[in-house]
């Protein structure tokens, strides 16, 4: 009787987050915090689900090996894309071929050839681009269970609710950041890789969801500022320090992390014209490692001595061991940098634009030195150089930053609350909060 029972229980509320980025793992700032609120649905007893409409977000990637830290989603799928074991493979030839001349272009200027052919040509990011119709038949079809929790990963997604007929109550978009600010947040922002949308089309987009979840606090109180009706929770992204004892590493080692999008583009080659010059000749044995899909766009580029471009790598934990010091030097940008969250994590002292700090002012600004023009962030590293004893103080600073105010435990509680509240209020069981009231936490408290 009792095994009869257990049979006929129903399955686990899901949280199904539809996306179209690409989500191999930890890879980027996006994928890492899509990936922390997946972790923290499974903490709140929901199955994460990752349902992703278009094949477009293997790009010019033939196929791909999903990191460990996927294994988090129950269950994963791509639209056009074949899956085998954690392998991912385009159904597309295009793909193939784009892959292959991609790969023939990038060969050409490591040798120095020149030519507006050898010109690198990504495909357009996938995470604003229009719905096609194939993408709104294939979520259409996709069946809804009356306790899932729907959440669109940006708020290009919102229009996946409609598609599948997600209550508003039960469902929520991850905002990640607001792009209408990033036209204005500093230098360089017209070369933003993503989108331009007016205040007006992105709080409509936003009005969709019954619930946003913001990054940061400044852009959660925008959120119910702007729409009052709709419940806002601060959800940082979270990290715990690596490591019990501080990581020193060396002082005349550099740290860049960074995926290919045109803040860190924009920001690292500001560094090496107008910054990296000084510190090369104040302190000629400093050396910089560039990690992440930045590097493909320096590829062919004249690259300073000293300078090494890793690209992507299989871990980042040997790169923040061996480094003294980090570097985070956006010019343009919104939503919390999570680079800088995880630079904190590992205890490094950090030297960061205004930009990199926006919205954590007062939980990491302490933790990290703040310079705004090439002079005073050449200044910061090379003090940094000669003080052991302010790297210590930094680092020390760092980690107590990451364990008061991005712990799992606390940072993502109104999160995890509002997971089982939706799932329980969409079969009749519990309540849900009522929509005027904002759930939120403050990672300053």
């Amino acid at each position: 009787r009792m095994r009869t029972a257990a049979l006929r229980s129903p399955p686990p509320a899901r949280a199904i987050i539809v996306s179209r980025q690409r989500l191999i793992g930890a890879t980027n700032g996006s994928s890492s915090y899509v990936i922390d609120l997946a972790r923290s649905a499974r903490a709140a007893g929901l199955e994460p689900v990752l349902w992703q409409p278009t094949p477009n977000v293997m790009g010019r990637i033939p196929l791909y090996r999903a990191r460990p830290e996927m294994a988090v989603f129950t269950e994963h799928r791509i639209r056009g894309v074949a899956r085998i074991g954690r392998w991912f493979v385009s159904t597309d030839p295009g793909v193939w071929r784009d892959a292959a001349i991609g790969a023939a272009r990038s060969l050409a200027r490591r040798v120095g050839l020149k030519g507006d052919w050898t010109r690198d040509r990504p495909r357009p990011y996938t995470i604003a681009a229009p719905w096609s119709a194939a993408d709104r038949a294939w979520l259409s079809a996709q069946v809804l269970r009356p306790e899932d929790v729907v959440l669109a990963d940006y708020a290009f997604q919102s229009e996946a609710f409609a598609l599948l007929g997600a209550p508003r109550a039960r469902s929520a978009i991850i905002m990640h950041d607001l792009f209408h600010r990033r036209a204005g947040s500093g230098a360089g922002a017209e070369r933003d890789s993503v989108t331009a949308l007016s205040r007006e089309a992105e709080v409509a987009l936003l009005e969709r969801a019954g619930t946003v979840i913001a990054i940061q606090q400044d852009e959660a109180d925008f959120v119910a500022g702007a729409l009052p009706e709709t419940r806002v929770i601060l959800a940082p992204g979270t990290r715990t320090p690596e490591a019990p004892q501080t990581a020193p590493g060396d002082p005349h080692r550099l740290l860049f992390v960074g995926s290919r999008t045109a803040p860190n583009s924009d920001g690292l080659a500001w560094f090496l014209e107008r910054v990296w010059p000084a510190i090369a000749a104040a302190a000629s044995t400093t050396r910089l490692d560039v990690v992440g899909t930045v590097a493909a766009d320096f590829v062919g580029a004249r690259v300073p001595d000293g300078v090494r471009l890793h690209g992507l790598v299989p871990q980042l934990a040997p790169f923040y061991a061996r480094a003294g010091i980090v570097i985070a030097p956006l010019r343009f940008g919104s939503g919390l940098k999570i680079k800088l969250v995880e630079a904190l994590a590992w205890g490094k002292p950090m030297v960061v634009s205004p930009v990199t700090l926006q919205g954590v002012e007062e939980a990491c600004g302490p933790a990290v030195m703040v310079a705004d023009s090439p002079g005073g962030f050449a200044a910061a590293i090379l003090a940094l150089q000669k003080d052991g004893a302010l790297r210590e103080r930094l680092s020390q600073a760092a980690r107590a930053a990451v364990a008061a105010h991005f712990a799992p435990a606390g940072t993502h509680r109104a999160y995890r609350e509002w997971l089982q509240e939706a799932a329980k209020g969409s079969t009749g069981a519990g309540t849900l909060l009522p929509p005027d009231m904002r759930a939120a936490i403050s990672c300053f408290q």
